[in-house]
């Protein structure tokens, strides 16, 4: 699946929130405490969305944690037929290469 452009930038954006709250606890806490306001402060500016932010502290390696999105409005396709790769029908995350690219992050 390639990325837009938009979702690339999206992508660093979040990779770079994800690392600020690994390496800093008061980070963390704001965010999950008050995100709006963290993130905010963090970005230096008003954030350009219109919609609520929920943080959960994922980090917990005792846990494996599921996130439900939000269902897709497909008209006349069951939801199991947007959810296919090229190999064997279903996405799976690629933890290992999405912990590597936050490694690789650089303030």
């Amino acid at each position: 699946m390639n990325l837009t452009e938009e979702q690339k930038k999206g992508q660093e954006v979040f990779f770079k929130i994800i690392s600020e709250a690994w390496e800093n606890e008061d980070f963390k806490q704001y965010l999950i405490d008050n995100p709006e306001e963290a993130l905010e402060k963090f970005f230096g500016r008003k954030l350009p969305i219109d919609k609520k932010i929920k943080i959960t502290d994922q980090s917990d390696p005792e846990y494996l944690y599921i996130n439900i999105p939000v269902k897709p409005q497909m008209a006349n396709k069951e939801p199991e037929e947007t959810i296919k790769d090229h190999k064997n029908g279903r996405i799976m995350t690629d933890y290992k290469g999405l912990y590597n690219s936050l490694q690789k992050i650089k303030k």
